[in-house]
């Protein structure tokens, strides 16, 4: 199969993706990306698996250069991109499949319910069907009239993350990895760590991974320590330096990082509105869901520093069995299995 994907700043976890289908599923793959972001400044990946793999730019003939590949089906990382809706929607007269990957909540509001009534116009005549994160996002494409949606998009590297340390033989560090900014609850996680070292006389650690602009916040706060951006492949260990993952996000459309937190074993503390809740964390068995506010997480980061080893160990096979539950090799081969399924449905109706 000839797939043409055009995505945005490219993540670990995506390029693993990508490489399965390469690989394991024989796809020749024609890659179309855009820069890296400033706040996330990854290495370069290796992207010799793909038959072409091009930066996205104003002079790249991106139509012709698709059209001359003739991709059997097209993957693009979501609507947002209009030269690439312009071209999904001319590759599907010529019937390519097209699917579009999703991680937005429905949430109903005034945007989404004009994009529920106009996807007629707007969304059917470029996509054939979506590639969704989790629940909340099948039940959003839904809304919009899609019922054949894929699942499994943004899964994580879980071999990378598996260890053989035992969470009781790491040091007992809360971890935390993302932007410092608002919308990832960085105020309350500071207020809630403050406040959980003064109920406890032996306080866990706090590790912070990422950098923003409200890292003065957590600066000079006993017990933290800020470990700055990291690269994706130093993650893996970092994680192994920690007995439990936070993320207490007040906005996450889905959140990878859960995902990663639990193919190391962590328990994980992480807030409703993320994403990968709904996949990836089990309340009360391998970890806690809590409302945005540092109360509930404080009393979290309580509970989940008085477990007992038995407790601690338990939490983190539950964390490791969900993370199993998908991984880029089970992902490339449904999508590929799925998508052949839907292209020969199509032939027959």
């Amino acid at each position: 199969m000839k797939i043409t994907i055009l995505w945005s700043s490219l993540a670990s976890y995506s390029v693993a993706f990508f490489k399965e289908l390469a690989i394991t599923q024989n796809c020749r793959l024609q890659l179309i990306y855009q820069g890296t972001k400033s706040d996330a400044p990854y290495k370069k990946f290796d992207l010799a698996f793909c038959h072409e793999a091009l930066q996205d730019s104003r002079n790249l003939k991106l139509e012709k250069l698709v059209t001359d590949f003739s991709p059997d089906c097209v993957l693009m990382c979501s609507w947002s991109f209009p030269h690439f809706m312009r071209i999904t929607r001319k590759l599907r007269r010529q019937g390519v499949f097209v699917v579009s990957g999703m991680d937005n909540q429905w949430h109903g509001t005034i945007k989404q319910r004009l994009g529920v009534l106009s996807s007629r116009w707007f969304l059917k005549p470029s996509i054939d069907t979506f590639l969704v994160a989790g629940d909340r996002q099948a039940y959003f494409a839904r809304k919009l009239g899609y019922d054949n949606v894929l699942y499994g998009y943004a899964s994580a590297e879980v071999n990378r993350f598996i260890t053989d340390l035992s969470i009781n033989e790491r040091p007992k560090n809360f971890l935390f990895v993302g932007r410092l900014i608002s919308v990832k609850g960085v105020k309350n996680l500071t207020l809630a760590y403050r406040n959980y070292r003064k109920q406890t006389a032996d306080p866990w650690g706090l590790q912070i991974v990422g950098t923003g602009e409200l890292q003065y916040l957590l600066e000079n706060v006993q017990g933290v320590k800020l470990l700055g951006f990291v690269q994706p492949d130093q993650l893996p260990v970092i994680m192994q330096n920690a007995s439990c993952f936070v993320l207490p996000s007040f906005w996450e459309p889905w959140g990878v990082v859960i995902h990663e937190a639990t193919a190391s074993g962590l328990p994980v503390i992480a807030t409703y509105p993320c994403g990968a809740v709904t996949a990836f964390v089990r309340d009360g068995v391998n970890g806690y869901l809590i409302p945005p506010r540092p109360e509930p997480l404080a009393d979290a980061m309580l509970r989940i520093s008085t477990c007992d080893d038995t407790e601690l160990e338990q939490m983190s096979q539950a964390s490791l069995t969900l993370a199993k539950l998908w991984t880029p090799q089970k992902l490339a081969e449904y999508f590929v299995a799925s998508v052949k399924r839907l292209l020969s449905s199509r032939k027959t109706s």
